[in-house]
């Protein structure tokens, strides 16, 4: 019985064809669908920030779902599995999110995902930091630091120089694009500290009353205003009476036109107040938690930002 050979020339034209594919395989996994960089963003800030600085070269998902107070939010099994894929898990510090160093402990293992405290290195204010009164001073005592460092823009843009670096540092490929939106994006934000500090000049009011959670201490302390509000930094606190007084107090004593509420917190304390006082009632947005409304919008921390300004100037009557 004869046996069939496979001749040589075709075994060899059959190795140099698998090691064409073979290759073409491999740069295919190494180049042109280069993977983008994968980013886990605690909040809105964080979440446009990154969006912002990298671009299309990372894809960005924001943990907390829209309308979620970041200060009290439980950890779910699935966010670390989600957290445990990502090559970034930013978050602002353990005073916002106490509950990061779970992810960070859970997640010690995994070589490759970067953990980034972007408030790292940033003064944070305390919470009576901003007022004068003495009757006031110790009425957010419960919470002694304000982690809502983001609401002075010179800080955001020191959080945008914390998560370039991140980023570069698990991608330098790609450093000088990171570098590049990243100095623009601050001049944005830099522009927009000067119109704020131009615009919010000659005012009739200097004082930001708000029927909401401890949030804008920082945009008042940058811009020279008093800044009171009914509930401590937690939009989950309870309002005290004495806070609710002393807002009613200074509604009178100011002689204002409107106060403020936000979304994260149910407006019928401020409807209440407001209707007690007959002062009209302007949205302020923190930021951090955004509506379903607001995502659907696909708002940006600017946009927001620039809307905070037309509210603060109706409510303190600016010219």
């Amino acid at each position: 019985m004869q046996t069939s050979k496979v001749p040589l020339k075709y075994f060899i034209f059959l190795l140099i064809l698998l090691s064409f594919i073979f290759s073409c395989r491999d740069s295919r996994e190494a180049n042109p669908e280069e993977k983008k960089l994968q980013v886990i963003a605690t909040i809105f800030p964080l979440y446009d920030l990154a969006r912002q600085i990298g671009g299309d070269k990372v894809k960005v998902s924001m943990l907390l779902p829209p309308a979620t107070d970041a200060h009290n939010y439980e950890l779910k099994p699935d966010d670390i599995i989600r957290i445990s894929k990502a090559d970034l898990f930013l978050y602002i510090n353990m005073e916002m999110e106490h509950w990061a160093y779970k992810i960070i402990q859970t997640t010690s293992s995994n070589p490759r995902l970067l953990p980034v405290e972007t408030g790292n290195g940033i003064t944070m204010l305390t919470v009576s930091e901003n007022d004068e009164d003495e009757d006031h001073h110790d009425h957010h005592s419960a919470s002694r630091f304000d982690p809502h460092i983001w609401l002075d823009f010179t800080n955001t843009q020191k959080m945008a120089d914390t998560i370039t670096a991140a980023m570069i540092k698990v991608d330098s490929r790609h450093s000088d694009y990171y570098l590049k939106n990243a100095a623009e994006y601050k001049n944005k934000l830099a522009d927009l500290d000067n119109k704020y500090r131009m615009e919010l000049t000659g005012c009739k009011s200097r004082t930001i009353l708000h029927a909401g959670h401890w949030a804008f201490a920082y945009l008042a302390n940058r811009y020279g205003l008093k800044y009171y509000s009914v509930y401590n930094v937690s939009a989950d606190s309870e309002p005290e009476p004495q806070k609710i007084v002393a807002l009613i107090s200074q509604i009178r004593k100011t002689k204002a036109a409107n106060i403020y509420y936000e979304d994260l917190i149910n407006p019928r304390l401020a409807e209440t107040i407001a209707k007690e006082t007959g002062v009209g009632l302007l949205k302020l947005n923190n930021g951090h938690a955004i509506s379903k409304e607001e995502m659907s919008r696909s708002v940006s921390f600017l946009s927001l930002m620039e809307e905070n300004l037309v509210s603060l100037k109706k409510g303190l009557q600016c010219r």
